[in-house]
């Protein structure tokens, strides 16, 4: 990773240790995602008196912005909607000299790249990216320009945050980021207080499922890291042995129409149901009886703590930080990815087994209280924040006492 600037902000600039540090996360989106659903959740919980927390996105707006803007979070839209458009490093660099935070926060690639230039010309003592994903599922044909982006973003932050053990391997291993300047913080969730059965009736009714069917869910990105021609796959081995079976993909992505043409090859249509997009995460998952991740790569997938945090009996691909979250045969079943079989066979054993199903179920839920509710992970935010601004404020106020 590239050093620290000499000639950053003056002592008056940056802020002192009884302010509020000065926050800034950069997103590319304002769009319902993993990282703006995880950034409304560090606006909920981040310490007021101690932050004082700003975001902006380089276009589109979106959902979420309403949303952090109700919760006291000063917005921005740099209005940059072209994904290769050097305009937006020099509007994040003004926004940046304006706002003159103590922390830059980077989320997802576009943001890792112009947001991370953008602080490091301006100045910002420390900047920091999350890594959410792990670069395992590219297949050969990705252009070599793309490993250089990644590389180049790797180095870009002072620090940088990984989603999981295996995130931060991969960070380590594939673009040669130092071991000390990543930390592992998973990300965290926090459930409603309820969930209107009436409305995950709804969701199953507008999914097709009779009332005593069995539903197996699985909420992704329908692209090739997901898995979801393996969840396909079993679908047509379970077909035989689980007649009640229905199978509810909810997402959007580029495979949609090959997972289409897989589901009729395989003639499981009246079992599979790529049914779209949601945004009533929390009742769809209440609607499943089981749910499945069955991918081939994984960070710490959002969907895998919500379904945990509702009680639901999770079968899931012992990949990336899945079994950082997940203990074999206790709160979940993990089988080796791109297995059908092996994948149909612990579906089968959920569906068979109604009490073994929710002894997982209640077993994942207490890990997520435990390990993964959103308060305590963002209270490791902060702990992270403080730890990598203190030796920029010790000498901002040494140099304010000398003047």
């Amino acid at each position: 990773m590239l050093g620290m600037h000499t000639n950053a902000y003056s002592a008056t600039a940056l802020a002192s240790t009884d302010e509020p540090v000065r926050l800034l996360h950069l997103v590319s989106t304002f769009a319902i995602k993993t990282d703006t659903k995880w950034l409304l959740q560090i606006a909920r919980h981040l310490d007021r008196r101690r932050f004082q927390m700003s975001a902006a996105c380089f276009y589109g707006g979106g959902p979420m912005q309403a949303q952090l803007e109700a919760l006291g979070v000063q917005t921005f839209d740099l209005g940059v909607p072209r994904e290769l458009d050097p305009r937006a490093m020099f509007r994040a660099q003004r926004l940046i000299a304006r706002l003159k935070p103590d922390i830059v926060h980077t989320h997802l690639l576009r943001a890792d790249i112009y947001g991370a230039v953008g602080a490091r010309l301006a100045g910002v003592p420390v900047v920091l990216s999350t890594v959410y994903a792990m670069g395992d599922y590219r297949r050969e044909k990705r252009r070599r320009s793309d490993w250089l982006i990644d590389a180049a973003c790797a180095r870009l932050p002072t620090h940088a945050i990984a989603v999981s053990e295996a995130v931060k391997a991969d960070c380590v291993a594939r673009h040669g980021m130092k071991a000390d300047h990543v930390t592992v913080i998973h990300t965290g969730v926090e459930p409603p207080a309820s969930v209107d059965v009436r409305a995950a009736g709804i969701a199953r009714a507008s999914w097709g499922c009779c009332g005593d069917e069995k539903v197996i869910l699985t909420l992704a990105r329908l692209s090739y890291e997901k898995g979801i021609d393996t969840l396909i796959d079993a679908a047509s081995v379970l077909r035989d042995t689980h007649p009640d079976v229905r199978v509810i993909v909810l997402g959007e992505g580029p495979d949609r129409e090959a997972l289409q043409s897989r589901i009729l090859e395989r003639q499981v249509e009246e079992v599979v149901k790529l049914a779209g997009f949601t945004r009533d995460v929390w009742s769809a998952i209440v609607a499943a009886d089981v749910v499945c991740l069955p991918s081939k790569s994984e960070g710490m997938p959002n969907v895998l703590l919500e379904a945990m945090a509702m009680a639901r009996p999770i079968v899931a691909t012992r990949v990336g930080g899945i079994p950082e979250a997940l203990t074999d045969e206790h709160d979940g079943l993990l089988v080796e990815p791109n297995r059908p079989h092996l994948l149909a066979h612990a579906l089968g054993r959920v569906l068979h087994d109604t009490t073994f199903a929710a002894r997982l179920g209640r077993a994942a839920q207490a890990t997520m209280q435990r390990r993964f509710h959103a308060r305590d992970v963002v209270g490791r935010y902060e702990a992270l924040y403080t730890r990598l601004l203190k030796p920029w404020r010790k000498a901002s106020d040494r140099l304010v006492a000398v003047h």
